[in-house]
């Protein structure tokens, strides 16, 4: 996008002919001018990418508030606003997450102690594992080991996020600038994509289309949707008087990133561990909770009214893409890798629609396509489209 605004002058009004030997040097140098623009963006890729996801979700608020605020200001209202409240988000996770883990590991190893409350439980674990084929198994040891490793790598994660910091930071500060960038002059690198790229001014426009719907969806979908399922799954944790319930609703929240089974990570062994205790009632209750509000209200009813998408991606491209995002971007591909497939299979559609369809026989008009034009945003008068360009 940034690329797109740079390479053309809005001012030159000018055209000069050229040879056709020019205009493929022309061309040449503009691949190479674009590559390299590419090239100095990789190491804050991250912050420009959650940066422009961010701005299409809050596009909306930007068109309410620029009815009272001037368009510039409103985008820098929401584009601080926004920025503020992720770095308020982070740091209560690192608390919750570093600060309070550090003392829970702390005390589950000591549980195991002499004279420890786990120490019962487990001892008995150990005794019926003695008549077991697979012969006694010290789970006391084994168990209060894996408190003492789980305490030192927190500890260790300390130096970790103070090293990042310098990083995050910077990935904040261009996601702030992404999201004020492209809040005021999206509809603009719409029109200049369209006078530029190699394509029918139509089909570029159903692409990023599908880029801006496909990448909101997404980013609301899986942020606020983690943010839901880590409240209620707090008030499960409060209600079975569950210990740290605050800290179990942050990992949860975290967990609720990873694809298929998430949240199961938490809850499950929480009740599991409450029923093996002797906690048979509040047990229960936090695996009925889990399984009916953590994951059937939240992926039922809360993530399709945050999200409030007509499209459908195929079940098996949907979990490629999760999985094979997390494998080639990290954690970040559970973003990334939904919405590259889903303008993946627009460009598709849109290839089979105007191309294969017409070459068969068939007609163009039963091959289901999305979106549509008019749900493109209106155009900005501040920055209105530049004339189409023509096909021949």
């Amino acid at each position: 996008m940034l690329i797109l605004l740079l390479m053309t002058d809005p001012d030159l009004d000018a055209r000069l002919t050229s040879s056709p030997t020019q205009q493929r040097a022309l061309g040449l140098f503009a691949i190479a001018a674009a590559a390299s623009i590419v090239l100095l963006s990789l190491p804050v890729v991250t912050g420009l990418f959650l940066g422009t996801l961010l701005a299409f979700s809050l596009q909306h608020a930007q068109e309410r508030l620029s009815a009272r605020l001037k368009p510039n200001l409103a985008a820098l209202v929401l584009a601080l606003s926004s920025g503020l409240a992720t770095v308020g988000g982070l740091l209560l996770l690192t608390y919750f997450v570093v600060g309070r883990g550090m003392r829970v590991a702390s005390q589950v190893a000591s549980s195991f102690g002499p004279e420890g409350t786990w120490r019962k439980t487990l001892m008995r674990l150990t005794d019926a594992s003695t008549h077991s084929s697979f012969g006694p198994i010290d789970l006391v040891e084994r168990v209060r080991s894996a408190a003492n490793v789980a305490a030192s790598r927190l500890t260790e994660a300390v130096a970790t996020v103070a090293d990042a910091t310098v990083g995050v930071l910077l990935a904040l500060f261009f996601t702030t600038m992404t999201t004020f960038f492209v809040l005021r002059h999206w509809t603009y690198l719409i029109g200049r994509a369209e006078r530029m790229l190699p394509l029918h001014p139509m089909h570029t426009r159903v692409v990023l289309a599908e880029f801006q719907k496909v990448g909101k969806e997404v980013f609301v979908g899986t942020i606020l949707t983690g943010v839901v399922q880590g409240l209620l799954a707090g008030i499960g944790y409060a209600l079975g008087r569950t210990p740290e319930p605050v800290l179990l609703a942050a990992v949860t929240a975290i967990c609720s990133l990873i694809p298929a089974v998430g949240t199961l990570f938490v809850w499950v062994p929480v009740g599991v561990g409450l029923l093996a205790t002797g906690h048979t009632a509040a047990g229960s209750f936090e695996l009925i909770w889990g399984a009916l509000i953590v994951v059937g209200a939240s992926d039922y009813v809360v993530r399709p009214r945050l999200v409030r998408g007509d499209g459908k991606i195929p079940s098996l491209i949907t979990f490629i893409a999760l999985f094979g995002g997390v494998k080639v971007f990290g954690l970040l591909g559970l973003i990334v890798g939904p919405v590259i497939a889903a303008v993946a299979i627009a460009v598709l559609r849109t290839y089979d629609r105007e191309v294969c369809a017409p070459l068969s026989g068939d007609d163009a008009s039963s091959v289901p396509s999305r979106p549509s034009v008019a749900s493109l945003p209106s155009q900005s008068a501040a920055h209105p489209l530049p004339p189409a360009r023509k096909e021949s």
